[in-house]
């Protein structure tokens, strides 16, 4: 049953606040695992924990074996210097789904993952998604739930959360949006304590996902 704005922003307002009164990992843990269903829980069979980090020297390194191209793309001749039967499944995979494209966009948040926002016009996703594999803190990761319920905690226009609680997708209006959760995660709104914690932003995103899930209006 979807509930309405009243209580999407009342409930939205509750994780925020427990977000803003934890110290540590271990309470953000129990956040996540106490107040959502498991339906709007990441499931980590989907979405393991990625435990290695890319820095923009790897990428250095592949331009110079001639597997990308300065840009990032994928050079033409890839497929013939690919050996690694693992590299080869996963381009596969990426392949298959059409997403080699998306690949330099992810190698570009990882170069210029202490830049901000400003030149991006697109890919939002994984252009932060790259600045997040660098594994340098206060660099989440975003889809569409994490920005939904971000949004609909800094807004009081009903009307506007409406419209929040219907976005499906992360489009160029929401960039400010993008940045300003950024800013918020390194804040005064988060513990000191909590901020010295490795991965701190990785486990509020995770709740911030299952909060923008449990929001998002019901399509009927």
């Amino acid at each position: 049953m979807s509930i309405n704005n009243s209580e999407a922003k009342i409930f939205t307002e509750r994780i925020f606040t427990l977000i803003r009164n934890s110290e540590t990992v271990e309470e953000l843990i129990f956040i996540e695992k106490d107040e959502f269903e498991k339906k709007f829980r990441m499931d980590t069979n989907v979405y393991p924990k990625i435990k290695f980090d890319i820095q923009p020297t790897d990428l250095k390194e592949l331009i110079e074996k001639g597997i990308l191209n300065n840009d990032y793309s994928f050079k033409e001749d890839i497929t013939t210097k690919l050996n690694d039967p693992l590299t080869k499944l996963l381009y596969s995979l990426a392949w298959k789904n059409g997403d080699l494209k998306k690949l330099k966009h992810i190698a570009k948040g990882i170069s210029e993952y202490k830049k901000g926002f400003k030149d991006q016009e697109d890919a939002f996703v994984f252009y932060q998604f790259g600045k997040y594999l660098t594994k340098n803190e206060g660099q989440p990761i975003i889809d569409q739930h994490v920005i939904r319920a971000f949004s609909a905690y800094i807004t009081n226009d009903m009307n506007d959360l409406t419209n929040i609680r219907n976005t499906a997708t992360i489009t160029k209006n929401q960039k400010w949006v993008i940045v300003k959760y950024i800013d918020w995660l390194k804040s005064d709104e988060i513990s000191k304590s909590l901020k010295t914690e490795k991965d701190y932003s990785y486990h509020i995103d995770k709740i911030l996902f299952a909060t923008g899930k449990k929001i998002k209006t019901k399509k009927k």
